[in-house]
């Protein structure tokens, strides 16, 4: 083999290399970012989960108990910025809309048609409107859900 020849197989070896080195570089970046959602989702999860005032809201509200209008206004908002928390993170890319909908889509609706819930808190502040447009996202995708396990992912 000549020099030439030698300097163009490093050349075009070093070239792949390179090549191989930034894929991979690419890939453990996508993989680092996949982790970090499923962390911050699983905590979201976990919040809604293990807090024992939540898990009241949720219960008062499935059975469409009137004692839901006697909870504390302020844990009654704690959990609308919760949901608010999800819909931050649906509008960021970083939970897929069909994810939250399986995950949290039923407590928004919900929380959004329960007149108990709203008893002690203004319906129509101008605050809560992040959670009033999930809570519609989510309404219409409980009425056109189809299940699609490929896109239950991170």
């Amino acid at each position: 083999m000549n020099i030439t020849a030698l300097k163009d197989f490093s050349i075009i070896v070093g070239g792949l290399v390179t090549i191989f080195a930034f894929a991979n570089g690419l890939l453990e970046y996508r993989r680092q970012g996949a982790q970090k959602r499923v962390e911050h989702f699983t905590m979201l999860r976990r919040r809604l989960k293990e807090n024992q005032v939540f898990k009241e809201i949720c219960a008062l509200m499935f059975a469409n108990d009137p004692r839901l209008a006697e909870i504390n206004a302020q844990d009654k908002r704690d959990f609308i910025g919760l949901l608010e928390e999800v819909a931050l993170q649906v509008n960021s890319g970083l939970i897929r809309p069909e994810l939250a909908h399986y995950m949290f889509g039923y407590y928004t609706v919900k929380c959004s048609e329960s007149r108990d819930f709203w008893a002690n808190l203004t319906l129509d502040e101008t605050y809560w409107n992040l959670f009033h447009d999930f809570a519609r996202e989510m309404k219409a995708r409980e009425t056109s859900h189809s299940y699609d396990r490929n896109k239950l992912r991170f």
